[in-house]
């Protein structure tokens, strides 16, 4: 704790200007990363693309399984002395332990470096962002220095299960089934033991809850989300859909991109007022298995059934 307190005590002698740095790297580029990594795999190489979702997918539930396992209080609740940064502390839903936003960008920038790994300078570059993100996580007082370590080391322990699962499929692909079917049960049954779990109740001085326990699972469902909706589209995609990218031109995968993108950015905006009805938790289950099907099976079935049509 006392390394977040010397940060906002440096924090607060630096310009504003600097919190909204570390608030864009950690918030909002490690979402538009995820859509980079949907036009990897779109448009620029499939394979690589799809390892990269499969382990974000992994990594996520992984890391959300645990947080509420463990039930981590945040920095400030912990200590008095510390405060989130105002920026940040509408993103920093569920415990602390480990990093959500750290482990998507370890998840997602170790995914490329790997791609990559024959490229010194992504790799490097790839290594700072991740580090980058992680200290901005402490920076914002949003996490701990042990949240940011544990999850980067989620995020490469799912990038080697993922690859793993790669080579073994492509010696016995006939498991896919198999694998689809384990990684769904598996999600579905974490999220239901997530929910009937006992979780710690503390109050304040004034008497009111610390923490809402019904708050900390949104993030659960939103992870049970986004496993089944990439395992399901992955599977969908290799049997009904097989699409590849060597005969497709430049300029049809800028266009298959940008209309992936405009489609990427209607659902996430838009699902929410459509899905609120159903409340917190059911709404981000749905909004989020929606769009990662969308992106792995529901897409490449648009732009693949268009270009038959076009024959």
């Amino acid at each position: 704790m006392d390394y977040l307190y010397a940060l906002q005590t440096l924090k607060s002698n630096l310009p504003e200007f600097v919190n909204y740095i570390f608030v864009f790297i950690s918030e909002y580029l490690t979402k538009l990363l995820i859509i980079f990594v949907a036009l990897i795999y779109w448009c620029i190489d499939k394979k690589a693309g799809k390892q990269i979702l499969l382990s974000y997918s992994f990594a996520y539930s992984f890391n959300q399984t645990v947080k509420n396992i463990v039930c981590v209080y945040r920095p400030w609740i912990k200590d008095a002395r510390l405060h989130v940064d105002p920026l940040a502390e509408k993103t920093a839903t569920g415990y602390s332990f480990p990093s959500g936003h750290t482990v998507t960008a370890a998840s997602l920038y170790g995914g490329i470096s790997v791609w990559k790994k024959n490229n010194k300078l992504i790799v490097v570059l790839m290594s700072f962002l991740i580090l980058l993100t992680a200290f901005s996580r402490n920076w914002l007082g949003a996490h701990t220095l042990q949240d940011v370590v544990v999850a980067v080391c989620i995020a490469a322990v799912s990038l080697c299960v993922v690859n793993l699962f790669k080579l073994t499929i492509e010696k016995h692909p006939k498991i896919d089934f198999a694998v689809m079917s384990a990684g769904v049960v598996i999600s579905i049954a974490i999220l239901v033991f997530l929910n009937v779990k006992k979780y710690p109740i503390d109050y304040s001085p004034s008497g009111q809850i610390l923490v809402d326990p019904y708050k900390m699972l949104t993030d659960c469902y939103t992870a049970c989300g986004i496993s089944c909706g990439t395992l399901i589209g992955w599977f969908l995609e290799r049997h009904f859909v097989k699409f590849e990218l060597e005969c497709v031109s430049v300029k049809e995968k800028i266009i298959r991109g940008a209309v992936g993108v405009v489609i990427f950015a209607f659902l996430y905006a838009c699902l929410p007022f459509v899905l609120n009805f159903f409340g917190a938790h059911i709404s981000h289950l749905i909004k989020y298995f929606i769009i990662f099907f969308m992106i792995m099976f529901g897409y490449p079935f648009c732009f693949e059934h268009c270009k038959k049509h076009k024959r």
